[in-house]
């Protein structure tokens, strides 16, 4: 007698071919078999590098929400069990605004974790309707007290509000934010949510609803690949602030724990965590360093479900083996003889860009290259997996400035 499930598989099985190759004997498991064996032998390569003197590497998750948001309800419990499983050394809140937030919302040390506590606001939306609406917000992360967004009109003034505060204000859901300057009074943006794409790719892509269903006991990791994507919209308007002044790329997670397909929770805190990190070099493991990391961009991003980026490097030398005179995030006057070096410490495709322009690819563990004129330049980070290159590393640029 057939079963519900059984139906359910048999109907989608009607639209395989279309989604998962069939030549070859091909099948959906040996896909997923295949980049694995890939990943695994990517990260048996893996070398310790060391952070520049001065500063330490930590591990972190930016934008999520808990129980006090509208859309979760995470606990506190869930969130902190998800972060240990993800060895996050720090996690950044921003719940859709509450009172309770500041009087309920958790931050401070827990265990390991540095918890800060900040809030989502919306700055509104630009074109379409529906599933193709795209809305923009504020995160306001490092605040020294409450703060109602409700009170403030014109979102200019809510910005103006939450840097007056000394917190950071970074464009969230940057594709839907409006054109009414908000990008100029912000600290920062997202340059890739992976809760946008999580949402977008189960509209889109009928094989991450398949694999979510019949693979991801198997494979837990390999189903979300198609999620490991360049954000080039994204990438783009991050280029265009930076040629004017400093301007902080970051990882969004947008964790809620609340999307499912079939019952089954897709968007569980502990895999959005480990998917995609921010990793920040600063002195110690405290609010106030971190949040002054973070603004002066010395970070990077990376997508840790393919490897783990620890120990990724950016920085400039005067001279080939002369003293760093910068990291990224940093502003360095031009001079004869000086040199950008990236280091990756797993061999790959690293590519330089200027002013978003890329200018060398080189494949292994390390870039150099002479400067030969001002300009910004950032660094990204690719891995082969199996037949493809897939976007591992972002990093926020270093300015070298006439």
């Amino acid at each position: 007698m057939w079963t519900r499930r059984r139906l359910l598989r048999g109907a989608l099985a009607l639209g395989l071919g279309a989604v998962w190759p069939a030549a070859g004997g091909c099948t959906p498991q040996a896909s997923l078999r295949a980049v694995r064996q890939a990943l695994t032998i990517l990260r048996a390569q893996r070398t310790t590098l060391l952070p520049p003197d001065g500063y330490r590497e930590f591990r972190g998750a930016l934008h999520a929400h808990t129980g006090l948001s509208h859309d979760s309800t995470g606990t506190v419990e869930e969130i902190l069990a998800a972060a240990r499983v993800a060895r996050l050394d720090f996690l950044i809140t921003t719940d859709h605004y509450n009172p309770r937030i500041f009087t309920e919302g958790f931050q401070g040390l827990w265990d390991s974790v540095l918890v800060l506590r900040g809030l989502e606001a919306p700055l509104g939306c630009s074109g379409g309707k529906g599933l193709v609406r795209r809305c923009g917000s504020v995160l306001a992360i490092g605040l020294k007290g409450p703060l109602d967004p409700g009170a403030y009109g014109p979102r200019e003034d809510l910005l103006a509000a939450i840097r007056a505060q000394g917190a950071l204000a970074l464009i969230a859901h940057s594709r839907g934010a409006p054109e009414q300057g908000y990008f100029d009074l912000a600290d920062g943006m997202e340059i890739f949510d992976i809760g946008d794409t999580l949402r977008e790719r189960l509209v889109d892509i009928p094989r991450l609803v398949l694999d979510v269903l019949f693979a991801q006991a198997e494979y837990p990791d390999e189903v979300f690949l198609p999620l490991i994507e360049r954000s080039g919209w994204n990438l783009a308007r991050w280029d265009r602030v930076t040629r004017g002044r400093r301007f902080v790329g970051v990882a969004g997670h947008d964790a809620h724990q609340n999307l499912s397909v079939f019952g089954r929770v897709v968007d569980r805190y502990d895999l959005v965590f480990r998917a995609l990190n921010t990793h920040v070099l600063a002195p110690s493991l405290t609010a106030e360093s971190l949040v002054s990391a973070i603004r002066a961009g010395r970070c990077f991003s990376s997508f840790n479900l393919l490897a783990d980026a620890s120990g990724f490097g950016f920085a400039a030398r005067d001279g080939e083996g002369g003293p760093v005179v910068g990291v990224l995030g940093d502003e360095v006057p031009m001079r004869e003889g000086l040199v950008l070096i990236a280091r990756s410490p797993i061999p790959g495709a690293l590519d330089l860009l200027r002013d978003g322009v890329p200018i060398r690819r080189q494949e292994g563990r390390t870039l150099r290259h002479t400067v030969d004129r001002p300009g910004v330049y950032r660094v990204e980070v690719s891995l082969r997996v199996v037949d493809r290159w897939r976007p591992w590393i972002f990093a926020n640029p270093i300015y070298v400035r006439a």
